[in-house]
């Protein structure tokens, strides 16, 4: 058996034995210009009109001898010959299955396997593929066919699938700025802009009304199967339909049995109680309790206190049931329930808890507002609504204690809560007397608020009034506008030159700055001031330049200043307990920092190691000072 191939790209063509020919036929494939090709296996030469006589002895044995025996008739049995020896038709050629391939392949070794799959598959079509380090380039040169044709189109999406088929995803980010990473890229054939057609011969127009009649077979059963799915889906929602109305009228009823079956009780004010552990579990906003229940059986959860102010109680089993199921539902008696509150004397409203300290903050407990449900006056779970109508957060109580207080450990004693309120029912009137004896009546927080804020600190000085964060968390809700003026004041610092100006500093005068240098700790300068000059400094518009001499120096220094400084009248040293922590032994002293760089918290340390010697700074631009 002989069989014979055309190599387009090469324009040879090459015949394939099962075993060693004769010396004859070697000797007559020589003369028609054959050679042997030892590492295919194979006789080849260029295609001419002898070399395709030649090979049409060993492929015609059974052929009609009475036919033409014309170049393009030889050409027209060999494309039959080499189709018939391959596939069916160009039909069955160019339906596409799923491949097994070798996906870790380097680009040039997929694009030999792609090339010589088309052109094994495809003879009478004429493919270009190469390939990069990262990419394959696949085109469709030439084939008989037009250009997009049905036929091409097919060939093409083949080819298409089988290049994609060794592709794939190596980074998957879609939002990133470049997307998602391929093995290689250009895993689509394209025709070829230069794409030239061929001659159709009689066996490739036969061949193209047999793909046009199954093309048009396979459209009509995709249509019928797109036309069945369609119906399938018409059925399918109209069951849905009458499913949904369904459930809707048994949730209705169920609604309807919950309401029927409850006892809602509101706890008056200082009637509530406390259930004490409740189990939140870390998952929210879920239908049923069976849900919650898992959760806080595998631990994940957190306890929480819970105060009661409104219960309700089922009469029966079945209702208590139907709303363990129906959490996500709307009741009108969860409605304007649960939220967040802290007993914490020192937070009455939350502008209170959004100018404390970090540190503060940690030291503050907030507890929940929720709804008890009973059953057989069993606490059966408590919830935590937030304002909204259904049951947004559920707690677990099955080891949960309840209490009728819930006495919650104050960081300030009573005493000093009543004399905190005293001063803030005298710091309201102070502000009413600035408001109303310099007619500032609804400008005195907006448009007039720096008059406001000198005449009110006037006022307090005048008054020997040390204005604190303590007092200002005592002020009550009514004074909210108050309260939010106060703590602007009492961290609202005047410019660095506004203080200098007021400070009136003189030539010769001894001062001491403190001020965090570039490597972030305190520096402690003792100088003799000569001149502050108010000045830009880089994208600074109000800063000063102060020049100075410094202790134990006789020449004269500058330094510009825009941030944050404080300075004291005289020369003072700070003793190195203040910011430190120092350890001694019989052998050694260890000296720690208590703070990070830059930490500011080292001003409050200075300031409050000279109040507690009567000494005020004479600059401060870290906060005012009262």
């Amino acid at each position: 058996m002989t069989n014979l191939v055309m190599n387009d790209q090469l324009k040879g063509i090459e015949l394939y034995f099962e075993g060693k020919p004769n010396q004859t036929v070697i000797s007559s494939l020589k003369g028609a210009g054959f050679r042997f090709h030892g590492g295919k296996v194979c006789w080849y030469a260029k295609q001419s009109e002898k070399t395709m006589v030649e090979a049409q002895k060993y492929i015609t044995a059974q052929a009609d001898q009475a036919e033409e025996k014309s170049p393009l008739a030889l050409v027209s049995k060999i494309e039959k010959v080499i189709k018939n020896n391959i596939l069916s038709s160009l039909w069955d050629l160019t339906r596409f299955t799923e491949l097994e391939v070798d996906k870790k392949l380097d680009t040039k070794a997929i694009a030999a396997e792609a090339r010589k799959h088309a052109r094994s598959r495809f003879p009478m079509v004429k493919f270009s593929v190469t390939s990069t380090y990262s990419s394959i380039s696949f085109h469709i040169m030439s084939s008989p066919y037009e250009k997009e044709s049905s036929y091409l189109n097919a060939i093409q999406n083949y080819c298409t699938k089988f290049l994609e088929s060794y592709n794939y995803c190596t980074s998957y980010d879609p939002y990133g700025d470049y997307g998602s990473s391929y093995s290689f890229y250009g895993a689509r054939a394209s025709i070829d802009y230069d794409y030239t057609q061929t001659e159709q011969t009689e066996a490739i127009k036969k061949d193209m009304l047999e793909f046009d009649t199954k093309n048009a077979e396979s459209e009509k059963v995709e249509e019928d199967k797109k036309e069945a799915d369609f119906q399938l889906y018409l059925i399918k929602q109209a069951e849905e339909k009458i499913s949904h109305q369904e459930r809707q009228t048994e949730e209705q009823r169920q609604v309807q049995e919950i309401y029927n079956s409850i006892t809602v009780t509101d706890i008056t004010e200082g009637a509530e109680y406390f259930v004490i552990g409740s189990e939140f579990a870390h998952m929210n906003k879920v239908c049923t309790l069976d849900e919650y229940k898992e959760e806080v059986k595998q631990g994940e959860f957190e306890l929480q206190t819970v105060k009661i102010n409104k219960e309700v109680h089922f009469q029966t089993a079945e209702a208590l049931e139907y709303f363990s199921n129906m959490f996500l539902n709307d009741f009108d008696f969860l409605a304007q329930t649960g939220g967040s509150y802290t007993d914490d004397v020192r937070v009455n409203t939350m502008t209170d808890y959004d100018n404390m300290t970090r540190e503060e903050r940690e030291t503050v407990i907030f507890n929940l507002y929720g709804v008890a449900v009973y059953y057989n006056n069993e606490l059966q779970f408590v919830i935590d609504a937030q304002g909204f109508s259904y049951a947004r957060y559920v707690g677990l109580v099955s080891n949960a204690t309840i209490k009728k207080t819930d006495p919650v450990k104050q960081l300030v004693n009573k005493e000093e809560i009543q004399e905190l309120k005293d001063k803030a029912e005298t710091l309201e009137e102070l502000s009413v007397t600035v408001i109303t004896d310099n007619e500032l009546v609804k400008v005195w927080n907006t448009d007039k608020w720096n008059e406001y804020k000198d005449l009110m600190k006037k006022q307090l000085s005048e008054n020997n009034f040390k204005l604190t964060k303590s007092i200002i968390q005592q002020l009550p809700e009514r004074a909210g506008e108050l309260k939010v003026s106060m703590y602007r004041l009492l961290r609202e610092v005047d410019s660095i030159q506004s203080q200098f100006e007021t400070a009136n500093l003189q030539q010769g005068q001894k001062v001491t700055l403190f001020y965090i240098s570039d490597f972030g700790g305190i520096v402690n300068q003792m100088v003799t001031l000569d001149e502050v000059t108010n000045t830009k400094y880089a994208q600074h518009d109000k800063a000063v330049k102060l020049t100075f001499t410094p202790r134990g120096k006789r020449k004269q220094y500058y330094n510009y200043f825009y941030s944050t400084l404080i300075v004291y009248e005289g020369w003072l040293e700070l003793p190195t307990e203040v910011l430190n922590t120092v350890e001694k032994s019989s052998d050694f002293t260890i000296t720690k920092s208590k703070y990070l760089s830059c930490d500011k918290k080292q001003y409050d340390e200075i300031l409050q190691h000279y109040e507690a010697q009567g000494l005020k700074p004479l600059i401060n631009t870290y906060k005012p000072t009262f």
